[in-house]
């Protein structure tokens, strides 16, 4: 390809040192061919001085990718160093699925109680089990038989909750106790008045819990503490059942 441009640049510098008289037929003939060898040349020029067509014109694309690919490499090293240096994690890598711990709020004491007085109520079967009943009953416990063992204690917990569920007296544990003429401890008023113990605490809570030993009992009295007319109404109305911790058992 250098020959053949050499080659037209001869032909021109010979042509123009020919002294004549150059019409514009002519002009234009030679301006044609001088045209026409400035293309050849730079059609020349294009093939040996760039990367060329086909495979090598690809081959420089993909150079030109692996360097820019190089390039992003090197700033992602860059800024990991930075990260590392200044004690931070990179926050573009990819996100771990972490598992933050349940926030679960505590009942309090008052919603504890209510919640297992409510599967009592429900495994007793039950009309109503309130913290207030539950209160009373430990009253009446132990105002009757502060001074049985917890299995005493247990029987006359026993005979109340008999009694809610019995069609013959008042629904609910409160109720049951405060009904007139049937508790003496309501009547002199040491109901009020008990300091509650831990016996008493786990005799009732045995009751609730399905400890039965009352044998079907509504009634119960101390007959050496009870009257005349007391005494004969139980033995002429009610059936004896056992008697234990000084008190007898009716029904």
């Amino acid at each position: 390809m250098p020959r053949i441009t050499s080659f037209l640049k001869s032909i021109c510098g010979r042509i123009m040192s020919i002294p004549m008289k150059i019409t514009k037929r002519m002009y234009r003939y030679m301006a044609l061919l001088t045209i026409g060898g400035a293309i050849i040349s730079v059609v020349a020029f294009s093939s040996n001085g760039f990367a060329g067509g086909g495979k090598n014109a690809v081959s420089a694309d993909v150079i030109n990718s692996s360097d820019e690919s190089q390039d992003d490499d090197e700033d992602k090293a860059a800024v990991g160093d930075v990260l590392d240096n200044a004690g931070l994690e990179d926050t573009t890598a990819e996100e771990e699925n972490i598992d933050l711990p349940r926030i679960v709020q505590k009942e309090t004491g008052n919603e504890k109680m209510e919640r297992l007085l409510e599967e009592r109520r429900k495994a007793l079967d039950l009309p109503s089990l309130t913290v207030e009943d539950y209160n009373n009953l430990l009253r009446i416990v132990e105002a009757e038989v502060g001074d049985n063992d917890v299995y005493g204690r247990t029987i006359v917990a026993n005979v109340v909750i008999n009694r809610v569920r019995s069609s013959h007296f008042e629904n609910t544990i409160t109720d049951v106790i405060f009904s007139k003429g049937q508790f003496s401890p309501i009547r002199d008023k040491r109901f009020f008045k008990v300091k509650v113990s831990e016996a008493t605490i786990k005799g009732v809570n045995n009751a609730l819990l399905g400890e039965d030993y009352s044998r079907g009992a509504l009634y119960f009295m101390d007959r050496a503490y009870s009257t005349n007319h007391a005494v004969g109404w139980f033995d002429s109305s009610l059936t004896y059942l056992f008697s234990y911790g000084g008190h007898e058992y009716f029904k």
